[in-house]
């Protein structure tokens, strides 16, 4: 029933992209730091959303149980356990923030009122605490939710619905902080109750959609027997890719009509830069991607039954969702509008080849992931 085992060579190529690309990172920190940490940023969260989202998806399914989250569990659970890796990568920019928020070092007398009144929030010290808080809080929850979810024979403690439900609560406390201080002050004037909801529906979408398409090429999910009836294993998977896709597709048109109804110009401001010098057409295949093309591919039941297209939907998917993140995070430290800089590249190949180098060497072995769990038990 296998098509493809993972090698643990696989990660070879991965590190050397990952070298190349921190090599050019710090070639950039000197001639253009700015553009440097600006797609360091955009890709960090973009990664940091796989281990997060993953955790989200895992929890809820320990309140809700079904075959799908059973089947996806094994690649999930290695996405939670690159966490540590994708909190490193913040790091970077927090040693030059003055670079990326337009609110540190700033006289405040020269800020907009509007953002002169969040400076009780806004202030450096308290925004790393937060941070670490949150980081804290994302580890202690990973490694409880790496155990309760560990296969049969390796688990020492049994994950309840109080545990995940509270889980829940604290995991959507950080991603609400994650959302405020990373994404919204880089445009401070902006305000958004729906963003922070938002982030998370994106990061559920991306790491559902990675998870398809790494269990896909690794399993025939497309033949094996799902929770009904007549219905393959792969159509649960991807019926529920599609449920939380249209949940980040409702929040999105949400924000986008409050904003629209609202007409405040500080508000409006966010959509118009996002909708011109070339952002407009990023947009647009972004709405394609993420929305149009798999809306329709995952109401054809022979897509989800098929090997090739359970991979494409998830690629489109995963595309999309990059996309998404690029269009949110970039445009306001971008004076060039919608351009790819080798900075971007450099910072992508870094963080992504280290990042996907963890993830193939957890996911080669699943058994790496309870060896170190059950090391930290022991001590």
């Amino acid at each position: 029933m296998r098509r493809f085992a993972w090698p643990d060579g696989l990660s070879a190529p991965t590190i050397a992209v990952a070298a190349a690309g921190f090599l050019l990172c710090g070639v950039g920190l000197f001639l253009n730091p700015r553009a440097t940490l600006a797609g360091w940023l955009t890709t960090a969260l973009f990664l940091l959303g796989f281990p997060l989202g993953a955790m989200t998806v895992l929890m809820v399914h320990g309140l809700t149980g079904g075959r799908w989250g059973d089947a996806l569990r094994p690649p999930l659970r290695a996405m939670v356990a690159t966490l540590p890796v994708g909190l490193l990568l913040f790091l970077p920019v927090l040693t030059r923030l003055d670079l990326v928020f337009p609110w540190v070092g700033a006289d405040p007398a020269m800020l907009p009122e509007a953002v002169r009144q969040k400076l009780a929030y806004l202030n450096v010290p308290f925004f790393i605490g937060r941070f670490l808080a949150c980081a804290l809080a994302w580890l202690v929850l990973a490694w409880l939710v790496v155990g309760w979810t560990a296969p049969e024979g390796d688990r020492s403690r049994q994950g309840t619905t109080t545990g995940y439900a509270i889980g829940l609560i604290v995991h959507g406390l950080a991603a609400t902080a994650l959302a405020i201080d990373w994404m919204l002050s880089i445009e401070p004037e902006f305000t958004s109750t729906i963003y922070a909801l938002l982030e998370a529906a994106a990061e559920v979408v991306g790491a559902c959609a990675l998870a398809l398409v790494v269990l896909a090429a690794s399993r025939a999910i497309e033949t094996m027997p799902g929770g009904e009836e007549d219905v393959a294993l792969g159509e649960d998977v991807a019926n529920m890719l599609f449920g939380f896709m249209l949940m980040w597709t409702d929040l999105s048109f949400m924000q986008w009509l409050i904003v629209w109804a609202g007409d405040l110009p500080e508000e409006i401001h966010w959509y118009v830069l996002r909708g011109r010098n070339g952002w407009q057409y990023l947009l647009w295949l972004l709405i394609a991607l993420q929305f149009v093309v798999p809306f329709f591919a995952f109401l054809i039941r022979s897509v989800k039954r098929s090997h090739r297209g359970l991979l494409g939907l998830g690629a489109v998917v995963l595309a999309g969702h990059f996309l998404d993140v690029v269009w949110r995070v970039r445009p306001s430290l971008s004076a060039a509008g919608a351009q790819v800089s080798w900075p971007d590249l450099a910072a992508f190949a870094g963080a992504g080849g280290a990042w996907c180098a963890f993830f193939l060497y957890l996911w080669a072995r699943p058994d790496r992931i309870a060896v170190r769990r059950r090391r930290l038990v022991r001590g």
